[in-house]
């Protein structure tokens, strides 16, 4: 179908034609005629198109371009022979958005940036946050993301006004105080330095250093707002502070760097967010975020500036009490609540949906019953960016539909029109981690597709945590299928992005339970045996270098080339230690090597859940401790 864009202001045509575009539907001057009608006080979007006229009415320029989406996925189901649509959404939420994490080895490049923003746009998200721990420019300090893809400052700027044109406020989200390791390795930051995570607070030299990050984090942007982080600092105070200050009360440690973080924000004119935890863990006996009694009295807490909001993330919980719970303790501290909600992109290799999609809708439902007016969704990519970034689309979807109460099926038709790949595509991927022993909407966090993939074919250190779970044929069972949907995309990025999954499974079809083929046979002494499984050693290190190959294709389409030489290390070190035990193996069988120690080593279960004996699976969230039981770093 063709558009008639003359109806809206320039900037919106423009910014309407690239969606029309990447749909198949180009704009015309003898297509509809759309109108975009925003009113700040309305209460719902609606979308109505007849003869020949669609009208998108909503309170900003965001809910334009979602209702666009919206009829745009109408079309695609019902052609152009549609003659007729009306749809009505709650507007529940004053601020939606994204975080998008480029701090974890993947750093997003610009064009995928602006897809982002699109498809926040597209989804009717408001804001996306850039969650920049160092990968943004500070010329006063060269080794300020020096080597991890930082940001320049007229990069920001180009992606704030694109985002302007399609009403997406770009917001930065920095560190003050914690998350700090990758830039505080460096020789020349070791003044700062109280943990090597952990920034010096109370030193003029931290001071200024903390005002140098604010002032090149904002400077680019047209927002005023900036999360400075300040989370997850639980050795505060315990590190060099501790050594030149003595033990200091932690609450007022925080406090104090709160207050002078506020401080410079003020001086800036800026209006500073930041996550609520430690002012949770602090009190804690356990130092958890989550664990406090409703009548928790926060006493200890210096009166917080009116201009601060506190982030209640939470991405764990699958009952909405417990959601609600925490926001009347946050409500103690501060009227000024912001929920943050996760999308489960960082469970490993693969995405966990099912808890992304519990975790989502509890949390969403429980900020509609507490009032809380702004909600977002973080895409955090742990340990090396190992699952590609735009597996964040599905979750984000379902994220938006929450928010404007919309059903699985929406989430499907938008999905379907934005990136080629509907809902039952894309829970496929789920299907990685959700296995035989894991817990019910995989709520543990378990990831076997990733200690299957990395762990060492003789080493064999999850051997006793797979054995009995049919992984071989689950994941062979699920290579069939991925094959066959994945063909049937037309998108050539989410094709790919499937086809590099299909070969996952393909490979983790093969290795789930070969180390523990290869203990067998030579516990009973199988030479014959043992020559075959060579041979599948062989053939499960090829098709792992085919992987290989289309992880790297899919990494520089979604991100900056720095960061990746980690990731190809981990996948390129699969092949190279499955050849290596052929080589032992076949020494074994020649009678070179009378034994294969690392094959009489006991199979001990990684972790055990003492309490839910179906509960086979587990979690292991880092490669360092998969691959080896030796030292992979540090001393």
């Amino acid at each position: 179908m063709k558009f008639d864009l003359s109806g809206i202001d320039r900037a919106m045509a423009e910014s309407a034609s690239e969606l029309l575009v990447m749909t198949g539907n180009p704009d015309r001057e003898d297509g509809v005629h759309i109108e975009c009608r925003c009113n700040a006080a309305a209460e719902r979007l609606t979308v109505e198109y007849n003869a020949g006229s669609l009208v998108i009415r909503g309170r900003e320029k965001v809910h334009f371009y979602r209702g666009l989406t919206l009829f745009l996925a109408e079309l695609m189901e019902q052609g152009d022979n549609c003659t007729g649509f009306s749809k009505e959404e709650q507007l529940s939420f004053g601020e939606t958005g994204l975080m998008l994490d480029c701090s974890r080895n993947g750093t997003a490049n610009i064009p995928f940036l602006k897809k982002m923003i699109r498809f926040c746009a597209s989804c009717g998200l408001n804001q996306l946050y850039l969650y920049m721990e160092d990968t943004y420019e500070m010329p006063e300090n060269p080794y300020f993301g020096a080597y991890r893809g930082r940001y320049g400052r007229s990069e920001l700027e180009e992606i704030d006004r694109y985002g302007q044109n399609f009403g997406v406020e770009i917001i930065p989200a920095i560190q003050t105080l914690a998350h700090m390791h990758t830039f505080l390795r460096w020789p020349a930051a070791q003044k700062l330095k109280d943990t090597d995570d952990i920034l010096m607070t109370g030193s003029p030299d931290t001071e200024a250093f903390v005002k140098s990050m604010i002032r090149n984090a904002t400077m680019p942007f047209s927002t005023r707002k900036i999360h400075v982080g300040m989370d997850e600092a639980d050795m505060l105070g315990l590190g060099r502070y501790l050594r030149v200050h003595g033990y200091e009360d932690r609450y007022q440690i925080m406090t104090k760097h709160l207050k002078s973080v506020c401080r410079i924000c003020k001086e800036l004119g800026l209006q500073p967010m930041l996550w609520s935890d430690m002012f949770f863990r602090l009190k804690s006996p356990a130092g958890d975020y989550y664990d406090l009694p409703e009548d928790t009295a926060f006493d200890e807490i210096l009166p917080l500036p009116e201009e601060v909001e506190l982030v209640y993330w939470d991405y764990y919980h699958h009952d909405q009490n417990l959601y609600e719970k925490n926001i009347r303790l946050h409500h103690k501290i501060t009227k000024q609540v912001r929920f943050a909600a996760g999308g489960w992109t960082w469970n490993g290799i693969a995405p966990n949906y099912s808890k992304a999609e519990k975790t989502i809708a509890e949390g969403i439902s429980a900020c509609r019953k507490q009032g809380i007016d702004k909600v977002f969704c973080t895409f955090w990519f742990d340990n090396g960016t190992e699952t590609p970034v735009q597996t964040a689309f599905y979750s984000a979807a379902y994220f938006a539909q929450q928010c404007y109460g919309g059903t699985g099926a929406e989430t499907d038709r938008i999905l379907r029109a934005l990136t080629g790949a509907g809902t039952a595509q894309y829970q496929l991927l789920d299907l990685f981690d959700n296995v035989e022993g894991t817990s019910p909407e995989n709520e543990n966090a378990d990831n076997p597709s990733k200690y299957v993939l990395y762990q060492d074919a003789l080493l064999g250190l999850f051997d006793a945590q797979i054995a009995d779970s049919h992984l071989p044929q689950h994941y062979s069972k699920l290579a069939g299928k991925l094959q066959s949907q994945g063909d049937a995309i037309e998108n050539e990025d989410t094709r790919r992005l499937f086809a590099y999954y299909h070969t996952l499974a393909e490979v983790l079809s093969v290795k789930a339970e070969l180390g523990l083929e290869i203990s067998r046979a030579y516990k009973n002494n199988d030479k014959e045996n043992m020559r075959l499984l060579c041979e599948k050693v062989s053939a499960c290190a090829e098709k792992a270098e085919m992987l290989r190959e289309l992880r790297e294709q899919i990494w520089f389409y979604e991100c900056r080339p720095f960061g990746y030489e980690v990731l190809d290390i981990r996948l390129g070190a699969i092949s190279v230690r499955l050849r290596s035990a052929r080589k032992r193996m076949e020494s074994w069988i020649a009678g070179r090597a009378g034994r294969l120690e690392e094959l009489e080593e006991p199979r001990l279960l990684y972790s055990e859940d003492k309490d839910n004996p179906a509960h086979s699976q587990c979690a292991a969230g880092f490669w360092e401790n998969i691959v080896s039981a030796g030292n992979v770093s540090g001393i």
